[in-house]
């Protein structure tokens, strides 16, 4: 590599980029701006405690002869300023691009000490080795020398023959010298039919400061565009999240700075905006506090944060919550200024505990009041919630969700059962369900699964049997292992009551048959209600004692339930 012929503002910015590809991953490297006002500075690297300072001479020839006095003395200079930095580093290190002579190197290995940091060379020898670890940068600073390019250039019109192999290789040949115009851009490329689509790739995660690309146009929106303008206009002034698609006539002047291979003024542009968020508030928690009208805290909820950024006028916050509702602040950094707020939600696979918390939220964000955001309980911003009107269909939607995952958290708490709410719920299962929560609260009520209930006969005869048979009256039986039925899922809730007032055997004449002929034993007589169609059940073991127990209605909207007013509970 010709060192000697690429002057010291090449010099500094290619040893600065060689440096920030070594360490990338590894450590920190920083390069503060300015030459001689560095304190001692050009290239520091951080590993854990380790400190290293670079310190880059532009010395070529080296520093002896009629050179000796003014160099050594720079070198000095800068060796003595780095040994008061705070902490003193580990190891400085004097960058040259030249073959130090044996007094030379002595010279400036004396500078350390034993209470010294240690001095080490890259000259021009470690130089080379470190660029040849990145052939691009190479190629970069021989970008000049255009013999190798245009014998590539020939052999890309030359007619492709045999298999995929040379093909391959000149695609890569390509890349490598796409990548090689500019320091801290690579450029990616494909071709799909007639079309070529170029994408820039950072060589290192200091890129954008380094080397930044820029792009600018005028924008001019119809009264078509509306709800591109609104989305552009929120990104531009809050830094708002989402996807936002200007079309070709809405983009005009377009101006690309940047990578040789993109730069440019292009034309009938399709403008795709994505928001990047490498903010470290991101995966922060985040809580909502909900004030009533009269100042009283009526909930809070607290979520993570997914997305924050600002814009010229504010900045936006998107909050995540249970992992099925966001919320998107919008915000005004002035006082007095306005903002909104953005919500969305879903209740696909979700669980009834976070459902329950979801419509709780939902309905804290339509209640009058304010609420506070908290960012790790440091109070951020107060907002108010938009009390935007409601749709009876959809509120009839979201009261039905509560109410089975408000009977759904109990079963599954009281059955040590954790899952899902079904996609689908059948209206049976609905009612079924409500009768599970209903009987684990400890009460008795209708089930819709019990329209009749068959017991065996022990085979011994009596009058009392015959006119039980005979007559209805009340009946009282067992269900051992009661479970509830919800799709694929099956809860068990244990042994259960059942009771009815009123029912009768309506196999009777079959019944008194078996008793005549002596074959009763084992003859299962089947109970039916004479009034209500249900009998009632509970669970033994829950609640109290059952003369003590209330009878509970489903109170389901949409479902007519049989009376259960007179019904004997003895």
């Amino acid at each position: 590599m010709d060192w000697d012929k690429i002057g010291k503002d090449d010099f500094e910015r290619i040893v600065e980029t060689l440096l920030t590809r070594k360490w990338q991953g590894i450590a920190t490297v920083t390069c503060p701006d300015g030459r001689g006002g560095d304190g001692g500075i050009d290239v520091e690297v951080r590993q854990s405690d380790r400190r290293r300072i670079h310190q880059l001479k532009y010395f070529p020839d080296g520093f002896s002869g009629d050179k000796k006095t003014t160099r050594h003395k720079q070198i000095r200079n800068s060796f003595e300023r780095a040994t008061k930095l705070s902490p003193p580093p580990s190891e400085w290190i004097l960058v040259i691009p030249a073959k130090l002579t044996p007094g030379e190197r002595t010279f400036v290995e004396g500078l350390g000490g034993p209470d010294r940091p240690p001095v080490t060379i890259l000259d021009r020898v470690g130089l080379d080795v470190l660029i040849a670890e990145f052939p691009d940068v190479y190629r970069y600073l021989r970008r000049d020398h255009l013999r190798p390019e245009v014998e590539l250039y020939r052999l890309e019109t030359e007619t492709l023959t045999g298999n995929s192999k040379p093909l391959t290789r000149r695609i890569l040949d390509l890349g490598a010298q796409a990548d090689s115009t500019d320091l801290f851009w690579a450029t990616d490329f494909s071709r799909v039919g007639d079309k070529v689509t170029y994408t820039v790739r950072p060589k290192d995660t200091d890129a954008h400061k380094k080397s930044p690309i820029t792009v600018s146009f005028d924008s001019v929106f119809g009264p078509e565009h509306d709800d591109v303008r609104r989305k552009f206009e929120q990104s531009m002034n809050f830094g708002a999240s989402g996807a936002i698609v200007l079309p070709p006539h809405v983009v005009n002047n377009m101006v690309i700075r940047g990578p040789q291979a993109i730069a440019g003024t292009p034309g009938n542009v399709t403008v795709r905006m994505e928001p990047l968020n490498d903010n470290p508030a991101v995966g922060e928690f985040v809580e909502l506090r909900f004030f009533g009208t009269d100042g009283t805290l009526r909930s809070a909820h607290e979520g993570r944060i997914t997305y924050i950024n600002h814009g010229s006028v504010g900045y936006s916050l998107e909050i995540s919550f249970y992992e099925h509702l966001e919320v998107e602040l919008l915000a005004p950094i002035s006082t007095g200024g306005s903002g909104e707020s953005r919500l969305s939600y879903n209740f696909h696979r979700i669980r009834p505990k976070d459902a329950l918390a979801v419509l709780d939220l939902l309905d804290s964000l339509r209640s009058p009041g304010i609420f506070k955001v908290y960012i790790k309980d440091d109070f951020l911003a107060s907002h108010q919630p938009n009390g935007e009107p409601t749709d009876p269909a959809l509120e009839q939607e979201l009261a039905e969700i509560y109410g089975i995952a408000l009977d759904l958290s109990v079963v599954q708490e009281f059955c040590n059962h954790s899952f899902a709410i079904p996609e689908e719920i059948t209206p049976w299962e609905r009612v079924n369900l409500r009768v599970a929560r209903i009987i684990i609260d400890g009460h008795l009520t209708a089930s819709p699964r019990i329209t009749n209930w068959t017991a065996p006969l022990s085979g011994l005869d009596s009058p009392k049997l015959r006119t039980q048979l005979t007559e209805s009256g009340p009946a009282h039986f067992t269900w051992k292992d009661f479970t509830l039925k919800l799709g694929s899922k099956e809860l068990a809730l244990g042994d259960a009551g059942v009771i009815h007032g009123s029912a009768k055997v309506v196999n009777s004449e079959e019944a008194l048959a078996a008793l005549d002929a002596g074959t009763a034993r084992g003859f299962r007589i089947k109970f039916e209600p004479q009034e209500d169609r249900y009998f009632l059940i509970y669970l033994l073991g829950q609640g109290p004692e059952l003369k003590d127990r209330m009878i509970a209605k489903w109170t389901l909207p949409g479902f007519t339930q049989p009376g259960t007013e007179k019904t004997n509970r003895n």
